[in-house]
């Protein structure tokens, strides 16, 4: 084991946590969520990571995400970051993947047998839609953690784990829950077994217009609240994958 993480093996058995470091981990999404989760599990020994993100690295972003530096302005995110990772901990293997994730996509990219977990940080309702219709099968839920909108928040106490009918406040889930039900066939009534992050803060709107194109869906964004939702499905699927 790397000396680095020494400190982290005692908190869990020795058997456990070498299994944990060997898990493959999947992102989609890498801005001001999905950054922070890459950060968190490789600060926390996991060793494989398969990263997926199609943009680059803007001025925009340095407010929330781990990689966005004036240094790294221009740069692919998968490319910044996984510099960043590697700087961490040299060993740590990590699987790019510079797309846009798909329902024409999913199947090569997910790679069922071989990647452990996932967990989606990106703010495209179409792409959610592409991973949760893929893992619909009953025994696949429970390898997926849905991040909800962390835009016009500021409250991390108000970050929840939960299911998916049971948000409130997150129009970006909102939405997702929608779809799931009219074109995907999810129950209206009960738990859609969907296991997702969000917030329950009434979103802020925004007071100033921005003057270039930003994310957070036209919301306002602090890394407080950006970080916080990455610990937090850091932790969930840490918490997950030590349970098998």
């Amino acid at each position: 084991m790397e000396r680095f993480f020494v400190s982290t093996s005692r908190l869990f058995e020795k058997q456990a946590y070498e299994k944990l470091c060997n898990y493959r981990i999947g992102i989609i999404g890498l801005g001001g969520v999905g950054s922070w989760i890459a950060e968190a599990l490789t600060r926390s020994g996991i060793k494989k990571l398969v990263l997926i993100d199609y943009d680059h690295v803007s001025e925009s972003n340095i407010n929330r995400q781990v990689q966005a530096t004036t240094n790294s302005l221009g740069f692919s995110k998968i490319e910044a970051l996984s510099n960043r990772l590697l700087q961490i901990n040299p060993n740590v293997n990590i699987t790019p993947h510079e797309v846009f994730f798909s329902q024409e996509n999913s199947f090569k990219l997910l790679n069922y047998q071989y990647t452990d977990f996932w967990i989606d940080a990106c703010d495209d309702i179409r792409a959610k839609l592409s991973l949760i219709n893929s893992f619909k099968r009953k025994e696949r839920k429970k390898k997926i953690l849905i991040c909800g909108g962390s835009g016009g928040k500021t409250d991390p106490f108000k970050i929840v784990h939960t299911d998916l009918s049971q948000t409130v406040n997150d129009p970006l889930l909102s939405k997702l829950r929608y779809k799931l039900r009219r074109e995907y066939d999810f129950p209206r009534v009960g738990k859609m077994e969907i296991s997702v992050l969000s917030s329950c803060q009434t979103p802020i709107k925004p007071k100033t217009k921005a003057s270039a194109k930003l994310g957070c869906n036209g919301y306002g964004s602090i890394v407080t609240i950006t970080a916080a939702f990455g610990m937090k499905a850091s932790y969930v699927a840490i918490n997950q994958l030590l349970k098998r």
